[in-house]
């Protein structure tokens, strides 16, 4: 049955008195209060979300995902519901889930132009960076367990005597020539230089600059560019008009805030490199 005037009306009052209480840290008695509201009006998918917010205050993750859901249940398009969620995922272990619902965050916070674009976007890195580690991590013992099953396999077979039909069956190269020895080793190393050729996604480098802020050497989030063609992190920039002067710091060139433009190419370019060398979201948290 659907909540009377009077009763979101009170639902409305309680979500503002737990929000006063939220703002001073009571985050345990706005809880309560948020709750008194959902009883009246459990439609209300706000209260739900506010909730959430007070559990991510405790660390009670479980119950930040439950309502998180719920709240995504009643209205597909709330940023801080996925926000909330997909962090929540984080911490409890499902990574690829919560990458998805912080992905969606990400999106709609752009597309608001909110200011909690810069914590989403560090939650999604922190999740894609723990995604990496645990791909990494298997991909490090498969490896392994391939290579020794190949020196296995090849030194049984040198033993038997049948070492070249061996590696020209299943060595990467074909046909080895000279002592049964060289043979294996020759294998062996055809079979190393393709492993590695595998594992490029753990092979750490270093960032290319292209894709760092030149005043704060860190991976772009939201890169804007300037009359001059610089570009810069967006809340870099501004703090440099802000506090040094009307100019871009390359050039020198004279500019304002209002002649910034968002840098969507190279948004986009440092995401594709990140999603293509996964270990660089490190690099972001």
């Amino acid at each position: 049955m659907a909540p009377s005037t009077r009763q979101r009306e009170q639902a409305e009052s309680l979500k503002a008195e737990g929000n006063s209480l939220f703002s001073k840290g009571k985050y345990g008695a706005a809880a309560d209060l948020y709750t008194e509201g959902i009883t009246l009006d459990p439609s209300y998918a706000v209260l739900y979300v506010n909730r959430a917010l007070c559990y991510k205050k405790s660390n009670r993750w479980e119950q930040v995902a439950k309502d998180a859901q719920t709240a995504l249940g009643l209205s597909r398009d709330l940023m801080k519901a996925h926000y909330l969620l997909g962090v929540a995922q984080r911490e409890i272990g499902q990574l690829s889930e919560g990458i998805s619902h912080l992905s969606k965050a990400l999106e709609q916070a752009r597309e608001k132009g909110d200011s909690i674009k810069d914590e989403i976007w560090r939650e999604l890195a922190r999740a894609k960076y723990q995604q990496w580690q645990q791909d990494s991590q298997a991909r490090t013992a498969t490896v392994a367990a391939l290579k020794q099953q190949l020196q296995s396999m090849l030194q049984a077979q040198r033993l038997q005597g049948e070492v070249a039909g061996a590696a020209a069956g299943c060595g990467p190269g074909g046909d080895f020539k000279g002592s049964p020895e060289q043979q294996q080793q020759a294998a062996m190393q055809q079979w190393e230089e393709l492993l590695q050729r595998a594992a490029h996604l753990d092979s750490r480098t270093e960032v290319p600059t292209a894709f760092t802020c030149p005043l704060t050497m860190e991976v772009f989030r939201e890169p804007v560019i300037t009359p001059s063609g610089c570009s810069y992190e967006r809340s870099a920039l501004l703090e440099h008009l802000a506090k040094v002067g009307k100019f871009d710091p390359i050039s020198r060139q004279p500019m304002s805030e209002a002649d910034i433009t968002l840098n969507v190419g190279l948004r986009n370019a440092t995401q594709q490199y990140l999603d293509e060398h996964p270990w660089a979201w490190g690099e972001v948290v």
